[in-house]
Order: structure tokens, then C-alpha cells, then sequence
């Protein structure tokens, strides 16, 4: 029923299973001599956003029984702001699913689940983490198709009550570092806005760089080691050294299972 590349909130999948499936992505179409366009869209708070309405519509369309129940579950919901122990008057939540809970999360996947057919590229989805790509031998004709897509998805959002971050959106464009040398043709608009190209991109955590040469991994991971390094070098007079041990450890731990982990599994 869900989305086959949608790997947020699901068993057996994870930004691990993303990643593998934008990484065989780009390889197995760099590897015949293709390039790969990519852009990173940036949803506006998608999870506040969604509209009741809609949702319990998108329920009844894949035959989900008692939607009277869910409807009665996601509306007319109260909410208080606390202030220095003061508690704000009581106010309904008028869009959104209810966070922190079990079905919220489902609830979303329902909500964006048919998104990927507004479009005609690859879609890949981890809960509102959106990303598109398009593979071929013209970096224009990539950039054509990528620039509908985008108009596209753009709709369907507007339609769905959800907000695209055009200032945050980005795109790049992935081959080998000969050809990305040559090329000048990669150009995405949203109508005649200008999408902003970038040379390196992070998604779900991993830091790619157009030609996939690692290097950017590399200084993601320096850069990491060398904040936390610097904080136990500055404090590591006063102290203990229980606390120092303790402190390098577990830096070490986070930068080997976050960064570098992922980094090989990807």
C-alpha cells in the first residue's frame, strides 16, 4: 500500500535503506556514463501542516474503515502553552497530526503517499525528506525534466495544503569529475526562478560532492573530530581525567557510528 521507496516510520527500513537506494542510484548510472540531476526539496513544517480534511479522504480512497473514528481522533484537538507555570487558555489544532504519537507518523505516510504520481522521475521519500532525480546523457534535457517534475510536485503540494521552501531547495547535478568539469548546461527553474545548484548536498546526514569522490565524507568527518577535540583540549586542565576518558570515548562512538558507518554503508 505504501510508497516502495518511502522509508520513513517503516518496519525494516531506515536512512540507511534511503541511502542504499540513492547510492545504487548515482553509481549504477555514473557507471554507464551518465549523469545523475538531483533536487533536494525543502517541505515547510509538512507535519503541522496537514490538512484533516484531506487526510481522512486519502483514508477512504485506500478503503480504511472507520474513518469516523479517525476523524474524531485528529480533530478538535486541544492544546496548552505552559510559560513560567502559567498555562495558556486552551486552543484547538487546526491542521496536523498528532506528534509523538503511534499513528501519527503512519498518518503522515498516508497523507504524502501519493505524492510520487505527480511526477515522472524517481522519486526517493523519508517521511517529508524529499529527493528527485533524473538520469541521462544531456544535462539540459535532465534540467528540463527535473524543472517539470518540480512544477509538478509544486502543485500537488499547493493541492494537499503543504509548503515547498523554494529559498532551501537546492539541485546538483552527479558524474565523473571530467565531465562535471565541462559542464555549463545544468540550469533548474521553478517557472523562471532559478533553483540554487550546489556542488555538495547532505541528505539524511550523508554529505555527497558531485562526482561522488568522498572527499567531502572525509572533511565532514574531520570537521566533526575537530570541535569536539578542540572542547577536550581547552577544558582538559580542570578536568577530571575519569571525565576526559569518558568524553573522548564517547566522541569517538559518535563519529564512528554516525559519520563514518554511514558513510560506508552508503
Amino acid at each position: 500500500m505504501l510508497y516502495c521507496y518511502q522509508s520513513g516510520f517503516r518496519k525494516s527500513h531506515s536512512t540507511d535503506t534511503c541511502l542504499i537506494n540513492l547510492m545504487d542510484y548515482l553509481h549504477t548510472n555514473i557507471s554507464e556514463g551518465k549523469y545523475v540531476g538531483m533536487i533536494l526539496l525543502d517541505l515547510q513544517k509538512a507535519f503541522d501542516t496537514v490538512d484533516h480534511v484531506i487526510l481522512c479522504n486519502k483514508l477512504k480512497n485506500i478503503g480504511v474503515g472507520c474513518v469516523g473514528w479517525f476523524e474524531s481522533y485528529i480533530t478538535n484537538r486541544l492544546q496548552v502553552v505552559n510559560l513560567d507555570g502559567i498555562n495558556s487558555k486552551p486552543g484547538i489544532v487546526q491542521c496536523g497530526v498528532p506528534q509523538g504519537s503511534i499513528l501519527g507518523p503512519l498518518l503522515f505516510l498516508i497523507y504524502v503517499n501519493d505524492m510520487p504520481m505527480s511526477v515522472k522521475c524517481k522519486l526517493l521519500l523519508y517521511a517529508d525528506d524529499s529527493a528527485l532525480l533524473v538520469a541521462g546523457k544531456d544535462p539540459k534535457l535532465i534540467a528540463e525534466k527535473l524543472s517539470n517534475d518540480l512544477k509538478s510536485c509544486h502543485d500537488w503540494l499547493v493541492d494537499n495544503k503543504l509548503s515547498l521552501h523554494l529559498g532551501k531547495t537546492e539541485c546538483i547535478l552527479f558524474s565523473t569529475k571530467r565531465k562535471i568539469k565541462l559542464e555549463n548546461d545544468f540550469k533548474v527553474f521553478h517557472n523562471s526562478t532559478p533553483i540554487k545548484q550546489v556542488k555538495n548536498v547532505s541528505y539524511l546526514g550523508l554529505t555527497l560532492d558531485d562526482t561522488l569522490s568522498g572527499e567531502s565524507i572525509i572533511t565532514n568527518i574531520i570537521k566533526k573530530a575537530s570541535s569536539r577535540l578542540k572542547f577536550l583540549y581547552r577544558y582538559k586542565s580542570i578536568l577530571k581525567e575519569k571525565v576526559r576518558k569518558y568524553y573522548a570515548q564517547h566522541s569517538f562512538n559518535v563519529i564512528l557510528t554516525i559519520v563514518v558507518l554511514r558513510g560506508i554503508q552508503a
